[in-house]
């Protein structure tokens, strides 16, 4: 009973994260920043806004662009992984099938930065967030160590592979003081932002 209760504070913050991102979904897909601020209720500026915004070329345009990339992103996505389409892909691919599965969402997603004039993505980072990133252990290793160590039995194989690994893991990443400055600045640069007061608030 007490390793189930253990389970009740994460299954809840779990639901308070997913129920954020959903609100914050909700929030940047609203057309209120394109209206520059329309009030939301259901007043007569408002309904004005609204009509505006959908006769208004330099909006239309984006929300079309931005829709046909949603729709080349999901329909990727769903299309491919439908029963038919990964058979078909086994059948032809065999193992491959998930890795050209992943390639192709990595095409669509290079569509999209291209379309929006992004170019390559780490391209947009500073030098200093770049080394950040090749000193940095993905969070994926903390479940290879996981899978590695966290059996009923370990073979000779089994042991000298997971030390191996781990060993590696360990000692081939790392961050060092200069990227822990890095950390600390950006730390300190989201709490003043998080700090200051938001439009429409009271100083």
């Amino acid at each position: 009973m007490a390793p189930a209760l253990l389970l009740v504070p994460a299954a809840l913050a779990s639901f308070i994260l997913a129920f954020g991102t959903g609100v914050e979904f909700v929030r940047f897909t609203s057309l209120r920043p394109l209206l520059g601020g329309i009030p939301e209720s259901g007043g007569p500026d408002a309904r004005q806004g609204w009509l505006a915004a959908l006769q208004d070329q330099s909006i239309l345009v984006p929300l079309a662009w931005d829709l046909g990339l949603l729709l080349l992103f999901v329909g990727q996505h769903s299309l491919m992984a439908t029963e038919t389409v990964k058979a078909w892909m086994s059948r032809y691919f065999g193992v491959l099938q998930r890795s050209l599965y992943v390639a192709c969402t990595a095409l669509a997603l290079q569509v999209y930065y291209h379309v929006l004039g992004l170019g390559e993505p780490l391209a947009l980072k500073s030098p200093r967030a770049l080394r950040l990133f090749s000193h940095l252990r993905h969070p994926v290793c903390i479940e290879l160590l996981t899978v590695l160590w966290v059996v009923p039995t370990l073979g000779t194989d089994r042991l000298l592979l997971a030390l191996l690994l781990t060993l590696y893991l360990g000692l081939a990443h790392g961050l060092d003081q200069q990227d822990l400055r890095y950390l600390r600045a950006q730390l300190q640069r989201k709490l003043h932002l998080l700090s200051r007061p938001q439009d429409g608030e009271a100083e």
